[in-house]
């Protein structure tokens, strides 16, 4: 392989692009340019890749010149890198006459077999194994976190090498790809002249043929396509990716933009999009959702339906009843009637403690209502559906949300809002939408649902919207946590706060909750982290967290307070506070410990019936916002798939959160390993 030399380099935003020229093996010894865009933060550490490939006529500059992608990936730090779309030279054959849609400038990422164009024309090894090769050598990028996306001829490159070679990019998306080339004249003139006429050999460049036969781990698909597009119906067939993606049960998000067309308008204008859900593979650090109303097909997660014996029937079975306040859960057999018009039956498989749990039960909750089935942090299998419900079958794997999603409502439609307001009327009436009344009865008498879940019972009856489907390889009983705590710690650092690199944060209180926020913390690149907690042991775990800095408020000396250490620690107290903890005080310590000018703090513990904050109105004068997350702003039904896709990619920690798995006949001893703070998350297997 010839050596690599830099033709120039740019500043722009936080980084340069730089383009460099080499010697090709692998397309017959001509002479390669590529363009790299290296962040400044790539000067500490390695970063990511992102691969784009052009589409036809293009070379490496026009995405560079006309994307504006730069300023977000200098944000996310992410290397971007961008080859030619075809080998080279006066020595490289070409077609004659010369037409735009073959031979230079279109080199349609595959190996060339026929003899006139089998030395040059071999783009799929350039791409894959000659310039990933130069740029490891040559460019600080992190080994195993690379991703890869294009347009138009550039989008077909990048779905058919990402499915040729399953689980060797983290993620994959394109910008109005030729998706069914073998179908459209593009791609049989290029096919035939590069390949021969054997058309089976086509197939192994066909995004829709290679899906049909795809059986690698998990993928999700992100498709943008303009409506105005002049090759839509002729060239690109994104109809037939849907049909495929969906027969298939590939995730698939397909975005018709109206009023778009093939140009570089179209792709700066979501380019910074495509960046941020790559960025979520690549880091872990979900910022990205799709579009309101945008779930996976019904067939994606799903198996053929499995039939129940007890559908359209009543169920009995065991249930916690929590029959009053302040008493321990009764172990008892219920009555769990049959699912009805938008509901769903599901059975339990595991589920975790929250102290929400714990603070309805103890009769704090303003919404508490008795007797009732509590818990809300759960995983289970969908068991029978009621009419009218799409998206589920029996047998899928599923995790309760009692942050419901419909995708309609004023609140789904709006982005960063989470706070569906589909069936909150009824979940916190503890009944059902569809007649007012539970579905759950012991002798005969009714008991009401908790936070529209009401998961600690063998089999349960929630709202369609209130169901996250999830991949079927994820273990429920870890999964399950994502219900509610860790879930909630991540997305208030990464959603609500929007933490930003290299700013400082306090964590009041270190369960499970305040652990996930240190680990958001750590994540979003946090500098310094100060944990706070009365208790040393859980002082050291946030220390192993990623926690900087520690304080046990009991240790201070006489006279000094939380705020004025965080204070001193930071100059103007921490870009970003938040309490965990459910304590009115705690969340008013919190808020002054946050910078004057510019200080967010975020409420996310729970304070008690008839509890009310409060603060100095100086405080927020002089600039400091106050503001609270529920279930940490995430859109359940969209993104809690994709957190799960995180953990199962080891981005995200689940494991470490869970220190005791009991039976679920075991609920009221958890419950007094909760209280004692005895543990963070333990789980009940039934």
């Amino acid at each position: 392989m010839a050596g690599l030399t830099e033709v120039s380099v740019t500043r722009c935003f936080n980084g340069s692009l730089k383009r460099f020229e080499h010697g090709s093996t692998v397309l017959g010894g001509c002479t390669m340019k590529f363009a790299a865009y290296v962040p400044d933060a790539a000067a500490e550490q390695k970063l990511p890749l992102i691969f784009w490939l052009s589409g036809l006529t293009c070379t490496d500059e026009n995405f560079a010149q006309k994307s504006g992608a730069f300023e977000t990936a200098a944000e996310l730090r992410l290397i971007l890198v961008m080859p030619d779309t075809s080998p080279r030279g006066d020595d490289v054959p070409d077609e004659t006459p010369k037409t735009y849609d073959f031979g230079h400038g279109a080199g349609f990422y595959l190996n060339a077999t026929t003899e006139k164009y089998k030395k040059h024309y071999n783009m799929l090894d350039y791409v894959t194994k000659e310039l990933p090769a130069l740029v490891a050598a040559n460019l600080p990028v992190l080994p195993g976190y690379t991703s890869i996306m294009g347009h138009s001829m550039g989008g077909h490159g990048a779905l058919t090498i990402a499915l040729k070679s399953p689980g060797a990019y983290k993620s994959v998306s394109a910008f109005a790809p030729i998706a069914n080339p073998t179908q459209v004249p593009w791609g049989k003139k290029a096919f035939s002249l590069y390949l021969g006429e054997a058309q089976e050999e086509w197939k192994q460049y066909d995004a829709v043929e290679l899906i049909k036969s795809y059986a690698g781990p998990p993928v999700h698909l992100l498709v943008d396509q303009g409506t105005k597009d002049n090759f839509l119906a002729e060239q690109l067939k994104p109809d037939a990716l849907k049909a495929a993606c969906a027969e298939k049960g590939i995730n698939l998000t397909l975005r018709m933009q109206e009023g778009h067309d093939h140009s570089f308008y179209f792709i700066s204008t979501f380019i910074k999009d495509h960046l941020h859900f790559h960025a979520a593979q690549l880091t872990g650090l979900l910022r990205w959702c799709p579009d309101a109303g945008m779930l996976p097909s019904p067939e994606v997660f799903s198996a053929a339906p499995e039939v129940s014996p007890h559908a359209g029937k009543d169920i009995e079975c065991l249930a916690a009843v929590a029959f009053e306040p302040k008493k321990p859960l009764s172990i008892v057999k219920i009555t769990v009637g049959p699912p009805q018009k938008g509901e769903v039956r599901i059975k339990h498989t595991a589920v975790a403690l929250c102290h929400t749990d714990a603070y309805t039960l103890d009769g704090c909750d303003p919404e508490g209502l008795f007797p009732c089935i509590l818990g809300h942090e759960a995983s289970g299998v969908v068991e029978s559906i009621g009419e009218g419900v799409e998206g589920l079958v029996p047998g899928d794997h599923v995790i309760p949300c009692y942050q419901a999603y419909c995708g309609c409502c004023k609140f789904c439609k709006r982005p960063d809002i989470n706070l569906c307001t589909s069936v909150r009327a009824f979940t916190g009436k503890g009944v059902m939408a569809g007649d007012g009344k539970p579905r759950f009865t012991y002798e005969g008498k009714p008991l009401y649902h908790f936070m529209g879940t009401s998961s600690f019972s063998e089999y349960g009856v929630l709202h369609a919207e209130s169901l996250a489907k999830v991949r079927r390889d994820a273990p429920l009983e870890k999964v399950c946590l994502l219900g509610c705590g860790i879930a909630t710690g991540w997305g208030a650092v990464w959603n609500t706060a929007q933490v930003t690199r290299g700013s400082t944060a306090a964590v009041f209180g270190l369960g499970a909750v305040g652990l996930s926020v240190v680990e958001g913390l750590v994540k979003a690149g946090a500098e310094k982290i100060i944990a706070v907690d009365l208790l040393e042991e859980k002082l050291a775990l946030a220390k192993k967290w990623g926690a900087t800095d520690v304080i046990n408020p009991s240790n201070l000396p006489a006279g000094r307070t939380v705020q004025s250490e965080i204070v001193a620690m930071t100059e103007f107290g921490a870009d970003y506070t938040f309490d965990c903890t459910g304590s009115v005080q705690v969340m008013r310590s919190a808020l002054e410990s946050s910078a004057r000018g510019w200080g967010v703090s975020v409420v996310i513990g729970v304070a008690a019936a008839g509890q009310e904050i409060s603060t100095r109105p100086f405080q927020l004068v002089t600039g400091r916002t106050w503001k609270g997350t529920a279930f940490g702003g995430w859109k359940s039904r969209p993104q809690v798939p994709m957190l799960v896709d995180l953990y199962m990619a080891g981005q995200l920690k689940i494991d470490e959160y869970i220190t005791h798995t009991m039976d679920f006949k075991q609920i009221n001893e958890a419950f007094d390993l909760l209280h004692k703070g005895q543990c963070l998350r333990c789980v009940l297997k039934f």
